[in-house]
């Protein structure tokens, strides 16, 4: 998913509404792309923090339109929204029950969507697999998520933020072919999945600071508003959020048991501040867990938190 720089989310997404327009959702895959890319897709490589043309290069990619939607469209394929019959592009009926009409294929439920397919990948393959095609894109959040200093900015080997490369040293060793983003193109494409996705918030185009709480407050918009130990909210959020704490896919393993991750802490403030939640004082010296965003006296206790999120009915679906 990280292979520079041909596979995007939003040409992902506009390759699914085109598939849906057609009758039955399928169609001949070389209609689908002349329709998507009949002269490539310039609007969606434009940088996220520059509206200078002299910046028109700065992803580092001179990838063709048509390249672009073809690897997407071999995107889609692996996670099993659509299927590549020969010739034809057929709209998978997973995506169909999400799904009728083009014009709800909106990009919060499709990053949704997207969550969802890349956790079942995960789940149903291993490393070794040359179906895994989402590890290196789950092991990239999973090293954002568990790195000490969430408030400082990731970049990749340069900048004024902390190092990436480094980071991945501690979990996956001094090989860079063992590591999820071997080299700066990768961290690019990295850049552009972890905001889309959810997991992180852009400081520039090629600098992330680690933040799922849009996918968490998207994905817990079933769980009941109400009090609830904060013990309890975290392991429903290692469901929906393999990474997290304590979930299937996380690189967290704390001396304190009670500490939660960078990630987990920084997203659950960022929650509290959207007023999505609140972190009363704890109530009791035991059952705590620690949020802390590794500033000195800044780290909370808390047993519980009460959970009332405030989403828009566009980000429902």
């Amino acid at each position: 998913m990280l292979n520079p720089p041909d596979v995007l989310p939003e040409a992902m997404r506009y390759l699914l509404r085109a598939a849906l327009a057609h009758r039955g959702g399928r169609c001949a895959k070389d209609e689908l792309i002349q329709l998507v890319a009949p002269s490539g897709l310039p609007e969606v490589m434009k940088p996220l923090d520059t509206d200078r043309e002299t910046d028109r290069d700065i992803d580092g990619t001179a990838a063709s339109g048509r390249l672009i939607a073809e690897k997407s469209l071999s995107a889609l394929a692996a996670l099993g929204i659509v299927e590549l019959e020969r010739a034809e592009v057929k709209v998978a009926e997973a995506a169909l029950r999400h799904w009728r009409t083009p014009q709800e294929v909106t990009a919060f439920s499709f990053s949704r969507l997207l969550r969802s397919h890349v956790w079942s990948t995960a789940s149903m393959t291993n490393e070794g697999s040359v179906d895994a095609r989402v590890w290196d894109l789950v092991n990239a959040v999973s090293v954002m998520f568990a790195a000490p200093e969430p408030l400082r900015p990731f970049d990749f080997e340069t900048g004024t933020g902390r190092r990436f490369d480094e980071a991945q040293k501690r979990w996956f060793g001094q090989r860079k072919s063992d590591w999820p983003v071997t080299n700066v193109e990768q961290y690019r494409s990295f850049c552009r999945w972890a905001p889309y996705l959810g997991f992180a918030t852009p400081i520039t185009g090629r600098s992330l600071v680690v933040d799922a709480s849009s996918a968490l407050l998207q994905d817990l918009a079933d769980l009941p508003h109400g009090r609830m130990r904060a013990s309890e909210f975290v392991a429903r959020c290692a469901e929906q959020l393999p990474v997290s704490d304590g979930g299937l896919h996380t690189l967290w393993k704390p001396d304190d048991a009670q500490e939660l991750s960078p990630g987990m802490s920084m997203s659950l403030r960022q929650l509290e501040a959207g007023g999505h939640l609140t972190l009363p004082p704890a109530e009791s010296d035991t059952d705590t867990l620690v949020v802390t965003l590794g500033v000195p006296g800044e780290a909370a206790r808390v047993s519980h938190l009460d959970w009332h999120p405030q989403i828009p009915a566009k980000e429902r679906s």
